[in-house]
């Protein structure tokens, strides 16, 4: 499965930049897509359908969203999806030094924006079999090292 791995340089005096990593939705489970939130990914000039982590990672079950809030899951959820996509990101941007990928993330020099297509291991459906071993989980787990951004298409 392939990743959109971001770095978009935000308006204003600050070195403040927004990462986010994102699937894209020929990627995600055809049984999912209909329940994806849909956001267009930048890579280079084309912009491609793509969705969050958590809703390519989410159980089968999550889709009975009933379900899921009331037991707490929604929060678990989101939780080790934003870890992920931490360890995503910074297998990529190595000044990324956050343990959860914030709103925006001040850098104390410029850098350009920058977005990258990397191959990582299949997520569909993948919360049950991640989330318990989160607090261990490297990039290397996913399928990535550091530097893989040089073999990105």
């Amino acid at each position: 499965m392939d990743v959109i791995v971001s770095r978009v340089r935000l308006a204003g005096p600050l070195s403040t930049y927004l990462y986010r990593a994102l699937v894209p939705l020929c990627d995600v489970d055809a049984k999912r897509r209909g329940r994806c939130v849909i956001i267009q990914a930048a890579v280079g000039e084309r912009r491609i359908a793509s969705t969050r982590l958590s809703d390519v990672m989410a159980p089968d079950a999550w889709f009975d969203r009933h379900l899921a809030i009331a037991c707490g899951g929604a929060a678990r959820l989101s939780f080790v999806a934003k870890r992920i996509e931490a360890l995503i990101i910074r297998a990529i941007y190595p000044e990324m030094t956050s343990h959860l990928p914030p709103l925006s993330f001040l850098l104390n020099h410029v850098v350009e924006d920058a977005s990258y297509r990397v191959t990582i291991r299949d997520l569909n459906a993948s919360f049950d079999h991640l989330a318990p071993n989160i607090d261990t989980l490297m990039a290397g787990d996913l399928g990535l090292f550091q530097g893989c951004d040089r073999r990105a298409a």
